[in-house]
């Protein structure tokens, strides 16, 4: 069962980098921009255009989530809500027009489209956090291995 556990911990660890990574990459490429005219330029669509490296993080914590028996229904929110939040906001840009108009359109629109890919990142940040709490589970540790904890001293009186 410890073998088990290590490999499920290492898909876990590979699969939270992996999913965590295409939403760090806009940050540290934006630092180049830092003291420069124009502010701090980050982009925002950069998560979506990597987006298989995302989904091969999230079948990695699937796969260490199902094989650890551990956390598998936020797992399954997370990436239901993940691939859920792009799928619809695909739809949303071409339902709406937004995905093939040259002309500026009502703002309604993009604001529809940019809080469904907002909601796909929400949970792409979940997955992470599930991710981290299943490398929390496996690696073993408890509270009481933290340390001792010293008393407060008793009262007077």
């Amino acid at each position: 069962m410890e073998k088990r556990n290590r490999f499920a911990t290492v898909l876990a660890i590979v699969g939270v980098v992996l999913v965590a990574l295409p939403l760090l990459i806009p940050f540290v490429f934006s630092l180049r921009f830092i003291g420069r005219p124009g502010g701090l330029r980050i982009d925002y669509l950069m998560p979506f255009e990597v987006y298989p490296v995302t989904l091969v993080g999230t079948a990695l914590l699937l796969w260490a989530s199902l094989r650890a028996r551990v956390r598998r229904k936020a797992v399954a929110w997370s990436i239901a809500g993940m691939i859920g939040g792009l799928v619809l906001a695909g739809v949303s840009a071409r339902v709406t027009g937004i995905a093939t108009s040259v002309e500026q359109l009502e703002t309604w629109r993009y604001v529809l489209t940019a809080a469904l890919g907002a909601f796909s990142l929400i949970a792409q940040i979940a997955l992470i956090v599930v991710g981290v709490l299943i490398i929390r589970d496996l690696s073993g540790r408890t509270d009481a291995d933290a340390g001792p904890v010293t008393e407060a001293p008793p009262s007077p009186g």
